[in-house]
């Protein structure tokens, strides 16, 4: 009966520890005009972003697709929750040596990566860890900012897949 007991309570103590990061943690968002804030009204520009992080949440590999993106000049994850603007985290794209900017149209980054060494900001976390927890309860964005929208151009929350 002991030993059985025994392993419950590991099996329960393994459970636990893989709902923090779990082997290959992935993320996506849905960038859309509508969700910056404010919503932005006079461009088309749309986009997805995914990463997926490795077992130990210690580095995550990205992709980002921008479609009908004009004048496009940087991208990042922000620490924010839906319908309000927090600081950049991770710089993910951008800055083109001024005045220039990017025409984009379909996919604009891959096979990318990050580490908590790309934390600029410490507000939702300064490991990549507490960031994917952050992303968890909601808190952590990814957006395109081009000329005319230096603040954003299209935006979208992360959602655990």
């Amino acid at each position: 009966m002991i030993p059985r007991l025994i392993a419950i309570g590991s099996a329960a103590l393994i459970l636990s520890f893989a709902t923090v990061a779990s082997a290959g943690d992935t993320f996506k968002a849905e960038l859309l005009p509508e969700n910056e804030v404010p919503p932005v009204t006079d461009q088309p520009t749309t986009g997805k972003f995914e990463i997926q992080f490795n077992r130990d949440v210690t580095s995550g590999e990205f992709k980002l697709v921008v479609n009908k993106g004009t004048q496009v000049i940087q991208s990042h994850l922000h620490c924010g929750v839906a319908g309000m603007n927090g600081p950049v985290i991770i710089f993910l794209a951008g800055a083109p040596t001024a005045p220039g900017a990017w025409d984009v149209d379909g996919q604009w980054i891959s096979n990318a990566s990050v580490t908590s060494a790309d934390i600029v900001n410490t507000s939702c976390g300064d490991t990549l860890a507490k960031i994917v927890a952050a992303a968890r309860l909601g808190k952590v964005y990814a957006n395109v900012h081009n000329k005319v929208h230096p603040g954003g151009v299209a935006r979208g929350q992360l959602e655990e897949q």
